[in-house]
């Protein structure tokens, strides 16, 4: 072996260093990373509310009676025809069209009366970090007029 030769590696302060820089650059994705998600459920939400209001209109194209135009009973008669994949609640995994609304996520509550129907839309405060629970009511689409922004 020769003692002149010098060790070939990595000092701890080099590799310190690069372990500094790796945890910024982590600092620094993960928030942007986890805003995106909350912006893209938002989006994929809306985006299903839109198709149920379509929906909603096309059953009623296709089911004019002597009565007038009528809605369905209940957004289940939606599923076979007017949709080849239900859409999908994208806070609870589950299907938009059943009318469970709980406490602790994003749903639809669907009223209908005779010749029109109530589509309210809520979304529980779950991407707050500090938990205070609060509902908000994103939109109501009702269909003698256009719904508000938050459902377009």
């Amino acid at each position: 072996m020769n003692k002149n030769k010098k060790r070939r590696g990595f000092t701890l302060v080099e590799l310190l260093v690069v372990l500094l820089i790796l945890g910024v650059l982590v600092g620094l994705a993960v928030p942007r990373y986890m805003e995106s998600q909350k912006a893209a459920r938002a989006r994929t939400f809306a985006a299903n509310v839109r198709q149920i209001i379509s929906a909603l209109e096309a059953y009623r194209m296709d089911n004019i009676t002597a009565l007038g135009p009528q809605y369905p009973n209940d957004l289940g008669q939606l599923r076979t025809k007017y949709f080849t994949q239900e859409p999908i609640n994208p806070y609870t995994g589950t299907s938009m069209l059943t009318a469970t609304t709980s406490t602790s996520s994003a749903g639809i509550t669907y009223q209908k009366t005779a010749t029109s129907y109530t589509l309210k839309v809520t979304q529980s405060d779950i991407d707050d970090v500090d938990n205070s629970a609060t509902t908000t009511t994103l939109c109501t689409a009702i269909p003698t007029m256009l719904p508000t922004a938050a459902c377009r």
